[in-house]
């Protein structure tokens, strides 16, 4: 199971906002708050050597109160923060997040609101993965989708062919290009009637 808190870029981005309130306007400032390469903070202060200093930046996640405090180094390592998960069983589960496809790193709950279809088909059809299976069974809501989407893999009663229907599906085919004759010879040992 993901076991980490994923903060989202504008999150970091307002946290290091808010740690640099006090920091007067220089090269550390442009480092933090703007695109500026070093080349050219450098030439804009007239320095020889720079290496901005971090940043202590304090994300606070909603729930049970905690806090978490990452130190920046490099304006790069701002954009993959994340945090081990709270210790509270619920709230481990509110923070599982899916390992791949195309909500990869968002939380069940997020794309259980997006698409829940979608949840169904990880549930019956991906391998593996069941510590994040059991946590989509738990949703509140979820057994009618994974209902819906058992039913549309597995139709209770075939569908009924009409005669022409069951003529083209006979000429189009893998058996088109034969005569009846042969198939049956092929499929039972025997000639057709």
């Amino acid at each position: 199971m993901n076991t980490t808190q994923v903060w989202m870029e504008e999150e970091v981005w307002a946290a290091i906002t808010k740690a640099l309130e006090h920091e007067p306007e220089g090269p550390d400032r442009d480092y933090w708050m703007t695109e500026t390469s070093l080349k050219d903070i450098k030439a804009q202060f007239g320095l020889k050597k720079f290496k901005p200093k971090p940043v202590t930046v304090t994300l606070v996640r909603e729930c049970c109160g905690e806090k978490f405090v990452h130190v920046l180094t490099a304006r790069e390592s701002a954009l993959c923060l994340k945090d081990p998960a709270c210790a509270d069983p619920e709230c481990r589960r509110r923070m599982v997040t899916l390992p791949f496809g195309k909500f990869k790193g968002q939380t069940l709950s997020w794309v259980y609101e997006q698409s829940p279809s979608y949840l169904a088909w990880f549930h019956e059809t991906v391998e593996g993965c069941e510590d994040v299976k059991a946590v989509i069974k738990g949703l509140p809501g979820i057994e009618a989708h994974l209902a819906v989407f058992r039913q549309k893999q597995h139709p209770s009663s075939p569908r009924q062919l009409t005669p022409t229907q069951q003529e083209v599906e006979w000429l189009m085919g893998k058996f088109s290009a034969q005569t009846i004759d042969a198939v049956c010879s092929d499929l039972f040992g025997g000639e057709g009637y």
